[in-house]
């Protein structure tokens, strides 16, 4: 749905339509789906998913500058993203979806926020961007928290020849595979034009992915963050939405 307006009542009628009865709320951008600040906004889609009968099992944080080299500016980052857990955690997520970086001031966001939300259940997951996954699996190794785990969106990462390794066959089970037990959500996309292409439109390697998938044990959700058809820029909410429901079973006719 587009992002700059909250989220609508009209919008949880539609995935729940499409059969969708679990999802991640965005809270990533300014306006975005949900503004941590907003009361009001945060009940009325509380209550409305309880009505439409929707969980919401993970949240997708502001982009906060967690990784910021000015301290003052870092620990506001660090302040509002525990905020953004707390009312994650609220709604009922499991997951809160971080762009943090991995620089030396990243280390010490998260270490920061990890210790403020102690005996809280909602865990701080690490979005891979453009790098290796491999690199953002090391930086979870780091910090070594059971609260704390990898996000693996599969529209992002390019090998060494900027090819998206999700895209080869001889790539994707392994690339997939070193998150082992640091998995804990997914960012499920295709690849044609460029990432977040509606699932099984495009050039992504589905079965290797989930061949890794069983290889780890993953027992999490699979949560698709597509938005558009292949050769497509615009949102295009309907046709994704039927995408992701139909999913199980057209991946398993492929």
């Amino acid at each position: 749905f587009p992002r700059d307006r909250l989220l609508q009542t009209q919008d949880i009628a539609k995935i729940r339509e499409s059969g969708i009865t679990r999802i991640e709320i965005n809270a990533l951008g300014t306006p975005s789906h949900l503004d941590i600040h907003d009361r009001a906004h945060i009940s009325h889609t509380m209550s409305e998913c309880r009505r439409q009968g929707i969980s919401i099992v993970s949240m997708h944080s502001p982009g906060f500058p967690y990784k910021s080299d000015d301290e003052d500016v870092r620990k506001k980052a660090v302040a509002e993203g525990v905020l953004a857990a707390k009312v994650a955690d609220e709604m009922g997520a499991e997951v809160l979806v971080c762009h943090l970086g991995i620089n030396e001031q990243s280390e010490k966001s998260v270490t920061e926020m990890l210790d403020q939300l102690d005996g809280y259940s909602i865990k701080l997951g690490m979005e891979n961007l453009h790098l290796d996954v491999p690199i953002y699996a090391a930086f979870v190794d780091r910090i070594a928290s059971d609260q704390f785990g990898i996000v693996v969106d599969t529209g992002h990462p390019k090998d060494e020849d900027g090819v998206n390794p999700f895209v080869k066959q001889d790539r994707a089970r392994e690339t997939m595979a070193v998150c082992g037990e640091q998995l804990i959500s997914l960012q499920l996309n295709d690849w044609f034009d460029g990432d977040h292409v509606s699932p099984l439109d495009g050039n992504l390697q589905w079965g290797e992915v989930f061949a890794a998938l069983k290889d780890i044990d993953y027992q999490g959700v699979l949560m698709f963050e597509a938005y558009r058809p292949p050769g497509q820029r615009e949102l295009s909410p309907e046709y994704v939405l039927g995408k992701v429901a139909s999913f199980p079973e057209a991946f398993v006719n492929r």
